[in-house]
């Protein structure tokens, strides 16, 4: 990927396999190098039309089994990292309830799933009528949960302490953290459903988005079709619930997806449970203008009525996750947040039924101590494992360590797939431009292919000779592109030409300077925003003197009709 400003302003590297692509970015939240896996599709019009990079794709033609392998190492390492970030999470959880335990706050802590309900008893429910429990019935579930609170609270007290896993490869397999907090939240969870079988609560309705308009209404045939789905929902759960097989989460999930119908049949339109937007975000957030906001409803609108129709084609568990993820995604639009992945609810609230002064207290301070010691420990192993560095470990040298190290001659058993790359500093492919004209000429490339930019492709298809080289270049008189919160202000396009772009990179040094200038006057009133983006102009500006240029513009209110035809692959590699 080209560079522009912002993050990766030296340029990005990627792999994809198929439809999916793997890579890194830095998160100076937690100080973890994410390894992050997303579709195609959205990692190209992220870098291809927000961020506006050329992305210059560099093919190989492997056999089934090399692309198979690939995939599997690639999966499993992006696995392993999202194992040691969920056990720093847990020891973070648990030293925290640990804390409050020993403080004399007998408090438990808020539990993902349990922030859809509240406490309060709800005779209207349909659950009662769904699920006609007899006499028998209702005596297996309380013998259940009187036998599963003893069993947890014997389990709480004789736990040993937390085995850590190693944290110095990322290529072991490794268990997940089990800590006490954990035991109790999955007992918690087992009882809860049982529960609210028996008396069920009033839901919490801020947890629950209902989408009014016409294009979300259910028709007839759809609310009949909800009715079924319930129907096989209502029987899933009641399998979980009598022969006892099923997770702790597998029974929210089914519980909430009940509920989440009930509410869209009775409200004839499309109601869902909200998420919390707690995944690893590498784009800065864009407050959207309301003409943009106006036409991205009415794109959301026609993908609602296909997904729609996709979700009411039969029962079964992969169209739930397809139609909640599309959901999720929805919210994540509505309240710049992006969800993480999994299918758990994860709205967080605390245990409707729990008499929080009976929660047993099972820790103490030399307990605390060693957790505390513990996540520690073990966050500073995968910050030193998952590291960040300019030269040395960056997007671009740590895909080639990870490549070599999986396969070390460049073979996957016989086959060659490619004459493997240096991940050393002295190499200099760390730097992407340089790694990519050596991948350009490796022996593993067969093809070579570039998804241009967003605004080169506006630009090609433009014939006024006057208007493609002149008008479009210069940033007030451009139709293409429009200011946006994303760049610092310039005058002057200089990614076309390389002979004037000193000329044209003065001009926007000279702008940024004054602009810089103007924001000291105005800093009292505009906490220095205007100074900040005046430096940041003249920063960017100040290596097209020297002929290198870096901005290309970014455009985040691009609605799909200002796509063209161009940029959608005919053929996916």
């Amino acid at each position: 990927m080209d560079s522009n400003s912002g993050q990766s302003s030296g340029g990005h590297s990627a792999l994809r396999f198929g439809d999916r692509v793997y890579h890194l970015q830095y998160s100076f939240e937690d100080k973890i190098f994410h390894l992050v896996r997303e579709p195609w599709e959205d990692f190209r019009f992220q870098y291809g039309v927000v961020q506006n990079r050329n992305i210059e794709l560099y093919e190989w033609e492997l056999s089934e089994t090399a692309k198979r392998l690939l995939r599997q190492k690639w999966n499993e390492l992006y696995l392993v990292q999202e194992t040691h970030i969920q056990n720093k999470k847990k020891l973070e959880r648990d030293l925290e309830f640990s804390e409050f335990q020993t403080k004399g706050k007998n408090s438990s802590l808020p539990i993902p799933g349990f922030g859809y309900f509240t406490n309060i008893s709800d005779p209207d429910s349909p659950i009662p009528n769904l699920f006609s429990l007899t006499k028998n019935e209702k005596e297996f579930i309380e013998k259940f949960i009187t036998e599963n609170e003893k069993k947890n609270g014997e389990e709480l007290l004789t736990a040993n302490t937390t085995s850590l896993p190693k944290t110095d490869s990322p290529y072991q397999l490794i268990h997940t953290i089990q800590t006490k907090t954990d035991s109790l939240a999955r007992a918690e969870k087992k009882n809860f459903v049982r529960m609210y079988l028996l008396n069920p609560v009033l839901t919490y309705e801020p947890a629950f988005l209902q989408l009014n308009g016409p294009e979300f209404q259910l028709s007839e045939d759809e609310i009949n079709i909800w009715k079924g789905y319930t129907k096989e929902l209502t029987k899933n759960l009641r399998s979980c619930i009598f022969s006892q097989d099923c997770n702790d989460w597998e029974e929210m999930i089914l519980l909430i997806r009940i509920l989440y119908l009930q509410k869209s049949i009775e409200a004839k339109t499309i109601v869902f449970p909200k998420k919390n937007l707690d995944g690893f975000q590498y784009l800065p957030l864009t407050d959207l203008p309301e003409s943009v906001k106006t036409t991205k409803q009415k794109e959301y609108a026609n993908l609602f009525a296909s997904r729609k129709q996709v979700f009411a084609s039969g029962f079964d568990p992969i169209h739930f996750f397809n139609w909640e993820s599309f959901l999720v995604r929805y919210q994540g639009y509505l309240e710049s947040g992006v969800p993480s992945e999994g299918l758990e609810f994860n709205w967080e609230g605390y245990n409707p039924y729990r008499n929080q002064s009976q929660t047993k207290q099972y820790s103490d301070l030399k307990e605390n101590v060693e957790k505390e010691k513990d996540y520690e420990s073990y966050t500073e192993g995968i910050r030193k494992l998952y590291s960040y560095h300019l030269t040395h470990q960056n997007c671009t040298s740590e895909l080639f360590r990870y490549m070599n190290e999986m396969f070390p001659d460049g073979k996957i058993g016989n086959e060659m797939i490619w004459n493997p790359l240096s991940s050393k500093m002295l190499s200099l492919n760390f730097v992407p431009a340089i790694a990519a004209k050596k991948l350009e000429f490796n022996s593993g490339t067969k093809h070579t292919k570039v998804f241009l930019s967003y605004r080169n492709l506006k630009r090609n298809k433009l014939t006024n000779f006057t208007e493609k080289h002149f008008t479009e270049r210069f940033v007030p008189t451009s139709k293409v592109y429009k200011s946006n919160p994303l760049d610092p202000p310039f005058l002057f396009f200089t990614e076309e030409t390389i002979w004037n772009r000193p000329i044209f990179g003065l001009a926007n040094t000279v702008y940024g300077m004054g602009y810089t200038g103007m924001g000291i006057l105005t800093s009292p009133f505009d906490k220095g925003q205007r100074f900040s983006k005046g430096t940041e102009s003249v920063f960017y500006s100040l290596p097209e003197l020297a002929f290198f240029n870096i901005r290309k513009g970014h455009f985040p209110f691009i609605a799909a009709e200002d796509i063209p035809e161009e940029y959608y692959e005919q053929k996916t590699p």
